[in-house]
């Protein structure tokens, strides 16, 4: 049985979290043959925060503002944290600016609020019967449901910054529900086919129902300043305010698969395993439901198999190479055009309210196909030196064909984007892992060592017929795209139109000149990460810390836009405000650029107009995490009622450095703002990362 309950207070007002959780497992043996095994958790959530939305620099894009967008657009010489921030009449937003034309970012953390409240429930409950001695039936059934309730909570007032919808005040909620069943059936068997031959058998079936329900109502034009409730706004619709998407939605996914394995063990040193899935799936048409994924591996440990190579030098050898596929699966009614269906489409002057049904903006493409991953890997494991080095090291190839990726369309179509197999993608990759200890001492003194080294690269090796390249995340004008031949996810955005010889072309206003197409910036994909962890102990106490590297890969970053261009860092203060410059190029007919720039113009026409001025190499070296903890001696805990006492303090995330972006910015690459999905190297405007660091008390009864 468990327990537990976190209070989090942020550092940004208006955010907080509140969960508690149980849990509780249970054993019963029915007969000799039979017993149930069962286990489950009880979760509950509770989230609040002011919106965190994407800025792009000047957090002027009409939608909701962005709290660190605002504070970041915010002049240093404005007392923030003084100054009045609503109106005392009708407690809008006041700001500095003539114009209040930005939303006040103590204002926005007050009277703005995005809040959700999750319960959720998921177990897992087997069956086990032994029907032999080699012969076994098991049946697992298992839940995963979750209801949550979220709301969307903007008071007017917002200012000239926020849409109109926005300024009038919203109220969405919303109200979600999933549920998933799985069930699986597996008859497993083994026995000894000689003194030294081990067979294993496994045969299953699988099922698994996904069901999805959304509902809620968006209301706007709010009546009372505070009061959130539906009955206080003028109007009320199924549609979201600010995407125009519909808030309701039903989805339900089906998945039935049959699968076995066969593993023979010889002599405990060789091992080869083979093994089969096959899935049929609801969310594709019949004629491609079907998708067969086989694999295989074999394992060798020439230390156990050789008699006298095992020594102190190599302690232990096992050489492994394997072969697996896996199925990826679109989301449900990607391959049919959808009917929405508004109940209050438009209301006549008699106030009679009429219904609409539009086609979705989704095409639906029937010829949609599952996606196959296929992998090759090969690896080895050693101990050597007495047990003072231990190595892992893999190299693997990833192929993926039929990539499912979401594509947009000319509007011109009637549509705006679909869902397609746009190819095949390879990813190779090589880690490594090794733990060395370089002082085992008998006074109690030891000194363990912990390196992880790891390399990929993906390519798109080819697009489907007719595509020349494909934006899955961002924009089609600065976005992650795939091209057949270049890095996944390659960024492609506005940059700066260079002459033959490399140097960038300066405009007569002193501005460089922007490239007409978009073009290629640069991958946002890591050349390699790695770490290193070290750790000493002695009498009881352990002092461990991890170190981290990251090696390039590009990063767009708004945040340094915003701060840079507007001279918010001390980036700016190595040059003399009032003095000229002079931007590096050459002008339009060849001669070296000599158009005096201010300083103002310099920076913030520099990084405010191109994509390329904002794109930097994401190389980063950090201080991930350390710990420094004590285990008390036995015979202090032998006189308390506790079995074993320990007491740790930690911290984590404790300093970073962007190695090759503007220092005093302390741009942190781990905070990024594409969310959950494939997009990469993107900054809008993002939050600061935190610093956590807290203690520890651990008692054994």
């Amino acid at each position: 049985m468990s327990f537990g309950y976190q209070d989090e207070e942020g550092f940004t007002p208006g955010n907080g979290l509140r969960k508690l959780n149980f849990g509780l497992g249970l054993n019963s043996a029915i007969s000799e043959k039979f017993n149930v095994r069962s286990a489950f958790s009880f979760v509950n959530t509770n989230v609040e925060t002011p919106p965190l939305n994407a800025g792009f620099g000047s957090n002027s894009n009409g939608g909701i503002p962005s709290v660190f967008a605002n504070v970041l657009y915010t002049p240093r010489n404005v007392d923030l944290a003084n100054m009045p921030f609503e109106h005392p009449v009708d407690r809008s937003s006041v700001y500095y600016r003539g114009g209040n034309d930005i939303t006040n970012p103590l204002w926005l953390a007050k009277y703005y609020s995005n809040t959700s409240a999750v319960t959720r429930f998921f177990s897992s409950t087997s069956f086990n019967y032994d029907i032999t001695k080699n012969l076994g039936l098991v049946y697992r059934l298992g839940l995963d449901t979750y209801t949550e309730n979220q709301e969307v909570r903007l008071n007017r007032g917002g200012g000239a910054s926020v849409s109109a919808v926005v300024n009038s005040g919203v109220f969405q909620s919303t109200t979600i529900k999933n549920t998933i069943w799985n069930h699986d059936l597996n008859l497993n068997y083994n026995t000894s086919l000689t003194d030294k031959i081990n067979l294993t058998l496994l045969g299953g079936a699988n099922y698994r129902a996904d069901d999805y329900e959304q509902f809620g109502l968006a209301s706007t034009n709010q009546l009372t300043f505070g009061l959130f409730n539906h009955a206080n706004f003028v109007s009320a619709s199924s549609r979201n305010p600010f995407s125009g998407g519909r808030i309701n939605s039903i989805l339900q996914e089906r998945r039935a698969g049959i699968y076995g394995s066969a593993t023979l063990d010889y002599a405990d040193y060789l091992f080869v395993n083979v093994l089969a899935r096959n899935d049929w799936t609801s969310t594709v048409e019949p004629e491609n439901r079907r998708i067969l994924y086989p694999g295989a591996s074999i394992s060798f440990i020439p230390t156990s198999a050789f008699e006298g190579l095992e020594s102190s030098t190599l302690r232990y050898l096992k050489l492994r190479l394997g072969y697996g596929t896996s199925a990826g699966f679109p989301s449900p009614y990607s391959t049919r055009n959808i009917l929405v269906q508004n109940p209050r489409g438009w209301a006549n002057a008699a106030g009679e309210v009429f219904s609409t049904q539009t086609i979705s903006t989704a095409l639906g493409n029937p010829n949609l196909r599952p996606e196959l991953q296929q992998e090759v890997e090969f690896g080895t494991e050693a101990v050597m030196f007495n047990n003072r080095l231990k190595l892992d090291v893999s190299l693997y190839e990833r192929n993926t064909q039929d990539l499912i990726t979401n594509a947009p369309l000319d509007r011109s179509t009637g549509f705006a984007s679909t869902n397609i197999n746009i190819g095949s993608l390879r990813t190779r990759g090589l880690e490594i892992n090794a733990t060395f200890s370089p002082v085992k001492s008998r006074t109690g003194l030891n000194w363990d060592i912990t390196a992880n080294y790891g390399m990929y690269r993906s390519v798109i090796t080819e697009l489907t017929a007719g595509l020349d390249e494909v934006v899955f995340s961002g924009f089609t004008n600065l976005g992650n795209f795939a091209i057949a031949g270049k890095p996944y996810g390659i960024i492609k955005g506005i940059g700066i139109e260079r002459d033959a010889n490399g140097n960038k072309i300066v405009l007569p206003n002193g501005r460089y000149k922007e490239s007409s197409d978009i073009r290629e910036l640069g991958d946002p994909n890591p050349e390699f990460t790695s770490s290193l962890i070290n750790s000493f102990s002695y009498k009881g106490f352990t002092l461990s810390f991890m170190l981290e590297y990251r090696h390039k890969g590009v990063i767009v970053s708004n945040t340094v836009k915003g701060v840079l261009a507007r001279g918010l860092t001390k980036d700016t203060d190595i040059l003399d405000r009032a003095l000229t410059l002079i931007l590096p190029g050459v002008q339009e007919d060849g001669r070296p650029n000599d158009v005096q720039v201010t300083a103002s113009n310099y920076f913030f026409d520099n990084y405010f107009f191109s994509d390329e001025a904002i794109t930097f190499d994401g190389s980063t070296f950090r201080i991930r995490e350390a710990s420094l903890s004590y285990n008390l001696p036995g015979k202090l805990v032998g006189k308390s009622p506790f079995k074993a006492a320990s007491l740790t303090f930690s911290a984590s995330n404790i300093w970073f450095r962007a190695l090759n972006m503007p220092k005093y910015v302390n741009f942190d690459t781990d905070v990024l703002s594409t969310g959950v999905g494939n997009g990469l190297g993107f900054d809008y405007l993002t939050g600061p990362s935190a610093r956590r660091m807290g203690a520890t008390l651990n008692l054994t009864f």
